[in-house]
């Protein structure tokens, strides 16, 4: 399996990482609101939005460098592109489409 697959399986093979993408797509949220409406732990919140940054599904309104305790919240949004071209990828994936036994048949 491609290690891109692997990791977005990791990322968004998790019931409260797919809820938080769908409800940054409608609007931008902090960790705070998502832990809330996910009824999550705001520290495990935190590291969902960490797992779906890395792999640039959510987009912050602040640099990481400038978030931490005493800071104002940070909201969040769903990148959409990234998380269509994700989506595209898995598809392709397990469909076999971009397989090397794909391209010999086709």
């Amino acid at each position: 399996m491609p290690e891109e697959v692997i990791a977005i399986i990791d990322a968004v093979g998790n019931r409260v990482r797919t809820e938080v993408l769908r409800l940054l797509a409608l609007e931008a949220q902090t960790a705070a609101q998502l832990a809330e409406a996910t009824d999550s732990d705001y520290r495990q919140m935190r590291r969902h939005l960490a797992v779906l940054e890395a792999q640039g599904l959510v987009t912050a309104d602040t640099p990481p460098d400038e978030r931490g305790p005493g800071r104002r919240g940070v909201l969040w949004r769903t990148n959409i592109e990234r998380a269509e071209e994700v989506g595209r990828m898995w598809v392709d994936y397990v469909t076999g489409r971009h397989s090397p036994a794909a391209k010999q048949d086709g």
